[in-house]
């Protein structure tokens, strides 16, 4: 099970969500679920996503969605599924609100820590990483892969990754998040293809 993280310091925590742009970019959380969760005509069963949302006026807030066999998600209601858990989150509790989507008050740290202790590859993306293609596929085959949104990471975040994560690069080219994400499934897509 491959696992993306996707951070946004500036990402709206109130339930009603108008512009998405001037909700703290809203979109590019949106479109990192579809380029995660969704391939051409069928939903992943392979990929964890979660969202870290830090923006006023609730922070944070932690959505992860995670494949069910009743989700109805669809790409045309994600910013409702996104009010949705932003809606029901209820303090101290981890609800799923809807099949396969959990909203709780975790923060990027607490969430690193959870996959430190169960042994996971993790890794975010930093230009001065090692390519993708030089790391050992069977670590990154079910790896964790932390991103930022257009923003990134402020000074404390960063310096917390580089401690306690490793780092990978995808190339000189920079990229939106969501295509980051695209290329990290197709390398494991490729992967896992050639293992047979």
């Amino acid at each position: 099970m491959r696992k993306f993280v996707v951070y946004s310091e500036n990402a709206s925590t109130s339930p009603k969500i108008g512009d998405l742009k001037a909700a703290g970019r809203i979109d590019i959380l949106l479109h990192s679920i579809i380029s995660a969760m969704f391939a051409s005509h069928t939903y992943r069963e392979d990929v964890e996503l979660h969202l870290i949302l830090m923006g006023p006026p609730h922070a944070p807030r932690h959505i992860r969605i995670v494949a069910h066999k009743d989700n109805t998600i669809s790409k045309k209601n994600l910013k409702r599924l996104i009010e949705i858990c932003l809606k029901k989150f209820k303090k101290g509790l981890t609800l799923e609100v809807h099949p396969g989507v959990f909203v709780d008050d975790k923060t990027l740290e607490i969430l690193v820590d959870e996959f430190k202790k169960d042994g996971e590859n993790i890794y975010m993306l930093d230009f001065a990483g090692t390519h993708i293609k030089n790391i050992d596929g069977a670590k990154v085959q079910n790896g964790v892969f932390i991103l930022g949104d257009h923003d990134g990471f402020d000074k404390k975040k960063r310096k917390f990754l580089k401690k306690s994560v490793n780092r990978m690069s995808l190339g000189s080219q920079m990229y939106f998040t969501s295509q980051a994400i695209m290329i990290i499934n197709y390398e494991i897509d490729s992967y896992e293809y050639l293992l047979g």
